[in-house]
């Protein structure tokens, strides 16, 4: 017996030893915390909507309150600073820009804008023309006032600004190299100085370009000095030394992270790492930029699927390894694009079609999709996939209902310019989810009523309202520069769905308010499978916050593209937005 219970002893008091062992090696010195006060903090967290307190510590939530007292757990006998600077502002979780192109925008900043719209941007603001002879004389004073060797604007849109081609532009500068790039980004325009420039001025060198990137030769004309689509990687070799020259770079990089940080973005995705050069040239320079210590923001890096070697595990790999960091992510999750551009009338429309009879195009071609798609899902990739059309997401859908379920990963579409109710159903029963792009409602309600699409189908484009109604995961995107890069605006847009021209097409279409500032919070952050971490305020996220001047939930939709943004806070540490 005596044996027995010596025995259990030495079990009891090892045990004992274990245990202090254990919790002495687990403890380490606490960091310090900061105590941020505000009149409000929203937290897109439905169990815990508002606070006024909130703790951070080493760039996480530690926790919030009503009172500082609340939050004494993690206070207490701490090193502590009670932050009171928005004690007259309110906090919002940091916004979510789930679909944008850094490379696109450092390019395009650079550049005059002369669009259908209005655009503010760092460089300026830029007035809209809205008819062919306002889009001709503002056209004609900004090749004047610009002294680059070869003139790039990018905006133009035929339903606003008339027919566009060399002839024309010959006729406005027939010795100065014009480029002209549409407002869907995916045609561009160059008048005869300009093929001679790059080389391409006669038939036989223009044939030779398009056919190199193996280009639809549909999607591409030299009468007109077009390229389309699948031809847009052939002139972008040509343009490449212009538009990514290491000044411009620099010059758009510093204009995207101030509109991230003017906007209220802290996190952004970019859909299709890639489209000027190739992956690892585009990855290196945002990798640059965003891992500077004062950027306050990250980024997912995304490849296009069809772009991708076979040994597609070899390849995530090396790029985790060359490129993720603190602020650069490579998830798991690829891209494909089905049909062609929205604000082009690229896109595929079932019947009844396009009321001028023309078609759209093919991205990339349905055989080959259906075998792609595939081959990632199996992979275990979460798939995003830009589709505009019905006629293309019928496509896409039949594609992705062959697919076995795996509850693990997810499905995103890509902008859903135009669908129906029935594939809004099919929608739902697969569990997909959406990241909407709401701009075409804004600026082609109108004109898409008019040419194209017909009144009735035009006024439901961006059919959001019915996705909410069915519980849809939904995110909101710019795609910039198909829209400013802007969440609350688009949050505007979508809850509102008023026109370039003053109308409000398909009202039932409207987005809830509370649905609207979700799709740029926290189920923008779903959509890019990163609302663990990001997208509402919670203890265990990221510190990452907007400062707002007033509670956007106080003023209504009609309020939102009033609100004004201080600065980010981003992982613990305020920045101010000038």
């Amino acid at each position: 017996m005596h044996i027995l219970l010596r025995w259990l002893m030495v079990v009891i008091l090892g045990a004992a030893a274990l245990l202090a062992s254990a919790s002495d090696g687990d403890t380490r010195p606490l960091s310090p915390v900061t105590v941020y006060q505000a009149k409000d903090i929203v937290t897109m967290e439905p169990g815990y909507p508002h606070a006024k307190f909130v703790a951070v510590s080493d760039g996480l939530i530690l926790g919030l309150g009503e009172t500082l007292e609340e939050l004494e757990p993690w206070t207490k006998n701490r090193q502590t600073q009670v932050d009171r600077r928005f004690a007259k502002d309110v906090l919002f979780p940091g916004l979510i820009e789930p679909h944008v192109h850094p490379m696109q925008a450092a390019v395009m900043f650079n550049n005059p804008v002369l669009a259908p719209d209005d655009w503010d941007l760092p460089a300026g603001k830029f007035p809209g023309a809205r008819s062919e002879a306002d889009y001709i004389r503002m056209l004609k004073a900004q090749i004047t006032a610009n002294s680059d060797q070869v003139f790039i604007s990018w905006g133009y849109h035929e339903l606003f600004h008339g027919p566009m081609g060399r002839i024309l532009l010959d006729e406005i500068a027939p010795d100065r190299p014009v480029v002209i790039w549409q407002r869907s980004f995916h045609d561009v325009f160059l008048n005869s100085a300009a093929l001679r420039h790059f080389g391409i001025g006669e038939r036989a060198e223009f044939d030779a370009l398009v056919a190199s990137v193996k280009a639809d030769p549909h999607h591409a004309s030299f009468e007109r000095g077009l390229f389309s689509e699948t031809a847009l990687l052939a002139i972008l070799s040509k343009l490449r030394p212009i538009i990514l020259s290491p000044e411009k770079m620099a010059k758009g990089f510093a204009d995207l992270q101030t509109t991230l940080r003017r906007r209220g973005i802290t996190t952004i995705s970019d859909m299709g790492t890639g489209i000027f050069a190739d992956f690892e040239t585009e990855a290196a320079l945002i990798q640059r930029v965003f891992e500077r210590t004062d950027n306050p923001s990250r980024v997912m890096l995304m490849p296009v699927g069809t772009a991708l070697p076979t040994d597609i595990e070899g390849w995530l790999a090396a790029t985790r390894t060359r490129f993720a960091g603190a602020k650069v992510r490579v998830d798991r999750r690829v891209k494909f694009l089905a049909d062609g551009a929205f604000f082009a009338q690229n896109m595929r429309m079932n019947a009844p079609g396009y009321s001028d009879g023309h078609v759209g195009k093919w991205i990339t071609e349905p055989d080959i999709m259906r075998i792609q798609i595939p081959r990632f899902w199996n992979a275990g990739f979460n798939l995003h996939i830009h589709v505009n059309g019905d006629e293309g997401l019928d496509v896409v859908l039949k594609v992705l209902e062959s697919l076995p379920p795996r509850p693990s990963q997810t499905i995103t579409l890509e902008h859903l310019g135009f669908s129906t109710e029935a594939q809004n159903r099919r929608i739902a029963r697969l569990s997909l989810m959406v990241s909407a792009q709401p701009n075409y409602i804004r600026v082609l309600g109108d004109a898409y009523g008019k040419t194209g699409l017909g009144s009735d189908r035009a006024a439901q484009m961006n059919r959001l309202g019915s996705l909410e109604a069915k519980n849809i995961p939904l995110g909101l995107h710019s795609d910039f520069n198909m829209a400013p890069i802007d969440p609350l605006y688009l949050a505007w847009i979508s809850a509102t769905r008023e026109t370039i021209g003053g109308h409000v097409k398909a009202p039932s279409e409207r987005l809830s308010l509370d649905k609207a500032l979700r799709a740029i919070t926290i189920e923008a952050a779903q959509v890019i499978g990163m609302d663990a971490s990001v997208g509402s305020i919670a203890s265990g996220k990221k510190a990452d916050f907007a400062v707002l001047d007033r509670n956007p939930y106080t003023g209504g939709a009609a309020g939102l593209r009033d609100i004004q943004i201080k600065g980010v806070i981003f992982e613990g540490v305020f920045v101010a937005a000038e």
